[in-house]
């Protein structure tokens, strides 16, 4: 049943490989606290209530808590397609409140000498393109890795991206950014070997990864910005938080993103009315 359900969601949800395996282990998880066989279907949503408060009692948080209910819920939304169960047990669950936190973002300011912290060479360049990427076009570092030579259009500047779901989208480039490209492209040529297709490389021409891209933004920024949150998605919201503080329209700034609804968009719009606030508060002699 769990094979069949993974398929489910690599083929039919398209969810990516990392979020299905995660979905499996959390549905596994509940099977071996309840322990039953894999085959069978938990249907009481005591139970499941039950394994919920186990989880919060042993300090799991409550967003690990809540990603594992939705695990659950796309499970029984399958058992019930497949006609082997007629509700889902999910449907009496209410999921934890989580507390409203809002985005970190990086000040314009602090990138104001952003380009001498880089080597001039060719993992210098490279790293300052990993940043230029991700908070010049707002993409994801998934989406960065995935990114290859074929996805940049010099022609009309932009990229095409290929984002959750294998959704695809076009994002907009700089002419100062496709100009980075191409020097970069031309560094690359200097490598002995390096793979031919993907875009951004290690010192060793191979294809860039997760932790990879996760510790050169985490090197950088510590280098130029003292906020907490120091991570590729810091420099996503930076992107939104910056086009949104200088007038960009949200449904635009949503479209750039590649979020599927305008209400993952709108946390930023938080941070736009701090800002105003803040403003508000030193310049009103009455505030």
């Amino acid at each position: 049943m769990l094979n069949n359900f993974k398929k489910y969601l690599l083929l039919e949800k398209r969810y990516s490989s990392h979020t299905s395996i995660a979905y499996l282990k959390d549905i596994e998880q509940l099977y071996e606290y309840v322990k039953v066989n894999p085959d069978e279907i938990i249907s009481d949503s005591n139970i499941i209530r039950n394994w919920i408060v186990y989880l919060m009692e042993n300090n799991i948080s409550k967003k690990t808590v809540n990603r594992k209910i939705s695990a659950l819920k796309t499970f029984y939304r399958y058992l019930i397609r497949q006609n082997l169960i007629e509700y889902s047990p999910l449907d009496k669950i209410t999921s934890p409140k989580m507390p409203k936190r809002l985005p970190e973002f990086i000040p314009e300011s602090d990138f104001d000498n952003f380009k001498n912290l880089f080597p001039d060479n060719f993992s210098g360049l490279r790293d300052q393109l990993i940043i230029e990427i991700l908070y010049l076009t707002g993409i994801r570092r998934s989406e960065l890795i995935n990114l290859n030579n074929n996805s940049i259009d010099f022609s009309n500047k932009q990229i095409k991206v290929l984002g959750k779901r294998q959704k695809e989208r076009i994002v907009p480039i700089t002419d100062y950014l496709a100009d980075q490209i191409l020097k970069y492209n031309n560094f690359k040529k200097g490598l002995k070997s390096f793979d031919k297709m993907a875009l951004i490389l290690t010192d060793k021409g191979k294809p860039v990864y997760d932790s990879f891209i996760y510790r050169t933004v985490k090197k950088y920024l510590s280098k130029m910005t003292t906020i907490e949150k120091k991570s590729p998605h810091t420099l996503r919201h930076t992107f939104a938080t910056h086009l949104l503080n200088n007038g960009a329209d949200l449904n635009a700034i949503k479209e750039l993103l590649g979020h599927s609804n305008l209400s993952a968009t709108q946390i930023y719009t938080h941070n736009t009315f701090e800002k105003l606030n803040e403003i508000y508060k030193q310049a009103h002699p009455r505030a």
